[in-house]
């Protein structure tokens, strides 16, 4: 649809059932400001001069005559006269898509997995992560608006020794953590914790160490068997909570992770 060609042939019938002489066609133009709406209508002036009646009254009863349906939001009389057209953005849409929705595809329907974000677990999202899940997201819905099966897969990174480290201090500061919830509330401020003393002692690093090699043997043996082991259920705990740090980010970018 041009819209322009539409607006016109609108106002232009209203104008004639209105007895409103045939050469004052309605004059539509694209507004110059926002606050002025999409389009403008400058028929009314030239109209009323004809008629022996005021610019505003005429296009007063112009608004109420006119007939557009739901392609138009509000209609409002400015100046000396104008019309100011705010169209509906529910009408923009369904014009915009029309095109789109011509070529979808009838018979090719496919099941896509799309992997972006993969942010790393205990770790605070940086541009990268962001940019990824921006174009991740931007693919997504362009396929499913094309009627696509879309499965979002979200590979979270670093599972060495990072996790070694952090379970080791986890267990040294919070040792009862099976049974209560440590209160960790910055997930980034505990990882830096635990890097300093990996850095600084010794000791500590080579428990780190020892730490993985058992999260490792423990995973293997909770696939085989279903029991977990402290390592195990540690490292579930901080994925847990670094989740619930990436849901506060993808909520407020409005990304769809429910098959993260």
């Amino acid at each position: 649809m041009k819209i322009k060609n539409f607006l016109t042939e609108k106002f232009a019938t209203a104008m004639v059932e209105l007895g409103i002489p045939s050469d004052c066609q309605p004059s539509i133009a694209l507004s110059s400001r926002p606050e002025f709406g999409d389009y403008q209508v400058n028929g009314a002036m030239k109209a009323a001069k004809k008629m022996d009646s005021k610019p505003r009254d005429l296009a007063a009863l112009i608004i109420e005559k006119v007939e557009l349906s739901e392609a138009v939001d509000r209609l409002e009389i400015a100046g000396p006269g104008f019309i100011n057209i705010f169209l509906s953005a529910k009408f923009l849409a369904k014009e915009i898509s029309k095109p789109l929705v011509s070529k979808l595809p009838q018979k090719s329907i496919k099941n896509i997995v799309i992997d972006h974000s993969s942010p790393n677990l205990a770790k605070e999202m940086h541009v990268g992560h962001l940019r990824s899940t921006i174009i991740g997201e931007s693919i997504c819905r362009f396929l499913e608006f094309a009627g696509h099966e879309v499965l979002r897969v979200n590979h979270v990174g670093d599972w060495g020794t990072q996790f070694g480290m952090l379970i080791t201090h986890l267990m040294d500061q919070f040792p009862n953590f099976l049974n209560e919830r440590p209160p960790i509330g910055d997930l980034q401020k505990f990882y830096k914790e635990s890097k300093k003393r990996f850095d600084d002692e010794p000791e500590f690093k080579q428990r780190s160490y020892d730490a993985v090699v058992r999260l490792q043997q423990g995973a293997e043996h909770e696939r085989r068997t279903g029991e977990s082991c402290v390592e195990v259920s540690g490292w579930k705990l901080l994925c847990d909570i670094s989740r619930v740090e990436f849901k506060k980010i993808y909520d407020r970018l409005e990304v769809d992770h429910r098959s993260f």
